[in-house]
């Protein structure tokens, strides 16, 4: 007898075979392709966090920066420059000498009044003030005045009046206002302070060899304008 042949499968079945076999092989494919790049949890971490939403960028509070107050009180007298504290007639008076010549400017120079005065230095950096200076146009000759107007509250006010009591200074009231004055002479020649306090403002001026006479009341009256008869 002859050896016995199995049937061959249908085509359409085989070719069904394939086809499933085909699939089979990319699920498992896929399914390696999963275990390999998606852990355990069904998550990535790249996915939880796009997953979550973006918070919006949030400014912080700006904080404004303090700008330092005037120590000037409300309707107290403020000249926008030294110009406006003398009168043409002063102007004159003082002959060659200018006001606020550029060598002044060098920081070595001292005829800043309070520069050697611990007490009036430490008033006149806490507060606003205006410094003026008469001196010769070409340089240093020996001879100027040096005034600064000083804007002070009561406290400070009553610091310096009792400051220059103290030292010895000649005080007496005069044109609404405190006056306090001292001088001294040597073989150079004369020098000395002149102060005036009223309504929170401190003229402080110290001068050597120069100085028209009624050199400070020019200023009070240039501050405070006295009233015109039937004002």
């Amino acid at each position: 007898m002859g050896a016995a042949h199995s049937s061959a499968p249908h085509p359409a079945k085989r070719r069904l075979w394939v086809i499933l076999g085909v699939f089979a092989a990319l699920l498992a494919v896929a399914a390696i392709l999963v275990g390999l790049f998606w852990p355990r949890g069904g998550v990535t971490p790249a996915a939880t966090e796009a997953a979550r939403p973006t918070p919006s960028a949030t400014v912080a509070p700006t904080t404004p920066t303090p700008t330092p107050g005037s120590s000037a009180a409300p309707g107290t007298p403020q000249p926008a420059s030294c110009d406006d504290l003398y009168s043409p007639e002063m102007v004159a008076a003082f002959g060659s000498m200018v006001l606020n010549p550029a060598w002044l400017d060098d920081p070595e120079l001292d005829m800043k009044i309070g520069e050697d005065d611990p007490v009036q230095q430490e008033v006149i950096e806490t507060n606003d003030s205006l410094l003026c200076q008469w001196a010769m146009p070409e340089g240093p000759s020996g001879a100027g005045v040096s005034t600064t107007v000083v804007w002070v509250d009561a406290e400070d006010s009553a610091t310096i009046q009792a400051h220059l009591v103290d030292r010895g200074d000649s005080c007496f009231e005069q044109q609404g206002g405190l006056r306090c004055t001292t001088e001294s002479s040597n073989d150079e020649g004369y020098f000395g302070e002149s102060h005036f306090l009223r309504d929170g403002i401190w003229v402080a001026t110290e001068y050597s060899n120069a100085g028209p006479e009624g050199y400070t009341l020019d200023i009070v009256n240039n501050l405070w304008p006295p009233m015109a008869p039937g004002d």
